[in-house]
């Protein structure tokens, strides 16, 4: 689930969600700022490859084929060649995120912005549980708006916390100790 996301329009959503856009774009932000957390910012190598990738409609598994094929231009290779080379490339440029640590870091970000009403603005948007980000998620995978893994699956998402008792405290060890803003 790496990637630097744009807001969501009404068009790109399944008509079909139980969730409003806010909601949606508020699970992307919480990407974005879970995936800082893990992985840390993307370097300007990894931005170049990432542009170059969705222009071509593109992704990081299609890179060493396209390598081999004389397919990738020579600004690309030359940052690939810098990171160490396609296989150190495409495992920088897999900053997947477990379904646990999404979560956490969406309750992280939500207690960021909103204190103690996160939990209320999640609620009027439907999300209850934890279980309600893996739908989202999995809502954006099946109309390909986001990408998972082959072992990536609904269960994960399953009971990470109670979202009374995730919300009525601080944790230790949060992924969102500090107050970056995805949005930089």
């Amino acid at each position: 689930m790496p990637h630097e996301h744009e807001q969501f329009d009404d068009e790109a959503l399944p008509s079909a969600s139980r969730y409003p856009v806010d909601a949606f774009d508020f699970l992307h932000k919480g990407l974005d700022y879970t995936v800082r957390k893990k992985h840390g910012p993307p370097n300007e190598r990894l931005r170049w490859i990432y542009r170059w990738l969705e222009k071509n409609e593109m992704d990081p598994g299609e890179l060493i084929e396209s390598l081999k094929a004389g397919q990738v231009p020579d600004q690309i290779r030359d940052q690939i060649r810098e990171l160490g080379g396609p296989e150190a490339a495409i495992e920088d440029l897999n900053r997947h995120v477990a379904g646990p640590d999404l979560c956490w870091g969406l309750r992280d970000l939500a207690i960021q912005r909103w204190g103690f009403l996160a939990p209320t603005v999640l609620r009027r948007w439907g999300i209850t549980s934890t279980r309600d980000f893996g739908r989202m998620v999995f809502t954006l995978v099946e109309n390909n708006l986001l990408q998972k893994q082959t072992d990536d699956c609904m269960d994960d998402f399953d009971g990470i916390y109670d979202f009374n008792a995730a919300f009525s405290h601080e944790r230790k060890g949060d992924i969102g100790a500090a107050s970056d803003d995805p949005d930089e």
